[in-house]
């Protein structure tokens, strides 16, 4: 792989995860968790995502070529998840549920189950990005230093996530709580927005 195709896989691989939007939806979904929990949330969610992405550049497209499973239908299924949690975010207070109870922060979600999901999966190792990284893998296995040089943009947008993440946790803790109310209501209806494009997405490419 020459390294110009290494700049065009990142950029590919940095359009399908978006880093930066990660700062205001971790905002959000975390407001009110202490700093232990937080830091404990993006560094297992930065893991695991660097763990899913790996596994399908090594094995993605034999994987779903064995189980029979389209990516149309992991959009589509990925969106409907994405659609229930758009709907808390806009509709609901969660930010004052988790307040009245101090021995356990989310009622619905237990922080381990937020780095899992939506974190993880599917706002960092989401259907694009997992296209993305099983193309990757499919394209160069003859040496050692062009799968290191394929696998280095998957590191590198994992890196940028946790870094997002970070710095999202650094800035939940000056705002003040009307502030990520909004936040979590605006990014919830862009959260919604996006599920139904991937939603879209898949259904389309059934039809086509």
């Amino acid at each position: 792989m020459s390294y110009d195709k290494l700049i065009e896989s990142f950029i590919l691989l940095f359009v399908a995860v978006d880093p930066i939007a990660l700062i205001p939806i971790f905002a959000s979904l975390t407001f009110g968790l202490s700093k232990i929990e937080i830091r404990k949330i993006y560094l297992n969610a930065t893991l695991l995502s660097l763990i899913i992405l790996s596994f399908f550049w090594f094995f993605g497209s034999a994987l779903l070529t064995l189980l029979g499973i389209s990516m149309s239908s992991f959009k589509i299924i990925g969106g409907l998840f994405l659609i229930a949690i758009a709907f808390e975010m806009v509709l609901e207070n969660r930010q004052t549920r988790r307040k009245t109870n101090a021995q356990n922060a989310y009622e619905d979600f237990s922080s381990s189950s937020i780095a899992i999901f939506p974190l993880a999966i599917p706002l960092i190792a989401g259907p694009g990005a997992i296209t993305v990284v099983t193309l990757l893998g499919e394209e160069n296995k003859a040496n050692l230093l062009d799968n290191l040089v394929s696998f280095t943009p998957i590191l590198l947008i994992c890196l940028l996530a946790g870094m997002a993440m970070w710095l999202s946790s650094r800035i939940a803790n000056k705002l003040p709580e009307s502030a990520i109310i909004v936040l979590e209501k605006l990014f919830g209806i862009l959260l919604g927005a996006l599920a139904i494009e991937f939603v879209a997405s898949g259904v389309r490419s059934f039809l086509v």
